[in-house]
């Protein structure tokens, strides 16, 4: 799949947590998000995982999973999981609905998203999953792996990006070859903060502060750990 992302697994509704299920026993929606979770995803992708105007089921809880290995990126070209794990957990300190989920970690390589659901589904039977990207990514869809799985796995919620036209379920329909009853695609409006990982990394080499572009948190852990420097 050519777009960046991570997945998002939304959680239980209050009354599911009394249930026997770790998870809970009724269990809602999932999405997916953001990129491979480099420093960019902790501000500017954190904003989608936030509660959203679903119609139904409303979402309750979000576990952000980065990419173990990405299909588009070589190994020596990402960070280190954990370490994208660790500036993810900084980020969403303090807000008890959001998690870090490592599956990814513990799926074949590359990671792709239609095994991650297929994963899900088998470890948490019944319930509803759902993507959550941006409208950039959706027309990358139909070139990822296996993306009519994707679709059949999960619903598509979709955050509008400014300059970008909006593909119908028609037009996804026809690119992925399926018929137009097998999209669930639904467009949320979320506010967006736009940061390019490009400029991240451009500011970080440049020994440039990136304090108002990240939490603080995690940028007191890229200049620690000297992430993205050019030495």
């Amino acid at each position: 799949m050519g777009c960046k992302r991570s997945w998002v697994r939304v959680g239980t509704t209050p009354n599911a947590l009394a249930g026997g299920n770790r998870l809970g026993t009724r269990l809602c929606a999932s999405g997916f998000s953001g990129g491979t979770c480099g420093p960019r995803f902790t501000m500017g992708a954190l904003n989608p995982g936030r509660p959203v105007p679903f119609p139904k089921p409303e979402l309750k809880k979000v576990c952000f999973g980065p990419s173990y290995q990405p299909p588009h990126k070589s190994e020596k070209g990402v960070t280190r999981f954990e370490s994208r794990c660790d500036m993810i957990e900084l980020a969403i300190a303090g807000h008890s609905a959001f998690q870090v989920n490592r599956i990814e970690k513990e799926l074949p390589e590359p990671s792709f998203t239609a095994r991650t659901l297929g994963e899900l589904h088998t470890r948490h039977p019944g319930n509803e999953f759902f993507l959550l990207m941006g409208s950039d990514c959706l027309p990358d869809l139909p070139g990822w792996y296996e993306p009519r799985l994707v679709v059949e796995r999960a619903g598509l919620v979709v955050v509008p990006r400014p300059g970008v036209m909006l593909w119908t379920a028609d037009r996804l329909a026809k690119a992925l070859g399926t018929t137009e009853d097998a999209v669930r695609l639904q467009f949320v409006a979320c506010p967006m903060i736009e940061i390019a990982s490009r400029e991240l990394r451009r500011a970080i080499a440049d020994g440039i502060s990136i304090r108002y572009m990240v939490p603080r948190a995690v940028e007191e852990y890229v200049r620690e750990r000297k992430l993205y420097t050019a030495g």
